[in-house]
């Protein structure tokens, strides 16, 4: 009992490394047809808790690494998979209008509702999305999109403490940079990003107090992967424009400095 308080006492005040022993892996909830979901949960405390949402290539290895970095910082992490569900296939460079913004919002909604219901979760809930994951937290953040969608409730915005966004595809519908946001957000941009080319279609709001606007200039698409030889090239379908996915070891470690920082601030 004493060992368990004095944890308590010190995860309370610091987010501190998290031992994987520590973690318990949970099937969460899942929706017909719609999505299903992972919890990794800290035992024995009631913690934070982020969802992490996924580009157009799915759940993979570079998910549960952002788990295993979120774990280690204190916080619980919900790993959600928009795609199985919906008969959906990796589709990079490619779209698909079954895993449009919206239809990822439809989905974090639910799973937050859920969430915050859990006796492990404490406060106001996270959300990390990449690349079309990123599009669907840019719409989660948007004040005025929201109000437009039917699945939204006012009593929603409660819910989200901090949004992040990496390399989002800002040219889906609903995935455009919000000009007004209800949370706090923040966006990481690649400014080499032949994927989601953001100077045609990530525009800067004129003004967003809950807004920040990372760039990092020499980053892109996929910037924050951490695998050794990792690298993907392809051809964008509508246009015939070839893109190279790949990490930057600067920006990756600039924008994950700023990103826990950014958690620490919102959800403690």
């Amino acid at each position: 009992m004493l060992k368990k308080l004095i944890l308590i006492t010190i995860l309370f005040h610091f987010h501190i490394f998290v031992s994987a022993a520590n973690i318990e892996e949970k099937k969460s909830l899942k929706v017909k047809e719609r999505f299903s979901s992972n919890s990794f949960i800290i035992k024995d405390y009631k913690a934070s808790t982020v969802i992490l949402s996924h580009g157009s290539g799915g759940v993979w290895k570079h998910t549960y690494m952002w788990k295993d970095r979120l774990n280690n910082q204190g916080y619980n992490v919900v790993i959600i998979d928009h795609h199985k569900e919906k008969g959906i296939k990796p589709h990079i460079g490619r779209r698909d209008y079954k895993d449009f913004p919206e239809e990822r919002v439809k989905d974090l909604l639910k799973l937050s509702r859920w969430i915050k219901k859990q006796k492990w979760n404490k406060g106001k809930i996270g959300v990390i999305g990449f690349s079309y994951g990123g599009a669907g937290t840019n719409l989660l953040a948007n004040n005025i999109e929201l109000k437009l969608m039917k699945d939204f409730k006012k009593k929603d915005k409660k819910l989200f403490g901090a949004i992040v966004s990496y390399y989002p595809g800002c040219g889906l519908a609903g995935g455009s940079i919000p000009h007004q946001s209800h949370v706090p957000i923040i966006i990481h941009i690649a400014e080499k990003d032949e994927l989601v080319a953001p100077y045609l279609n990530c525009i800067d709001p004129m003004s967003n107090d809950n807004l920040i606007i990372y760039k990092y200039p020499e980053a892109q698409h996929s910037f924050d992967v951490d695998i050794p030889g990792f690298k993907y090239e392809g051809v964008i379908f509508a246009t015939g424009r070839k893109f190279t996915n790949i990490g930057h070891k600067e920006s990756r470690e600039l924008s994950i400095e700023r990103t826990l920082k950014f958690l620490k601030d919102n959800l403690n």
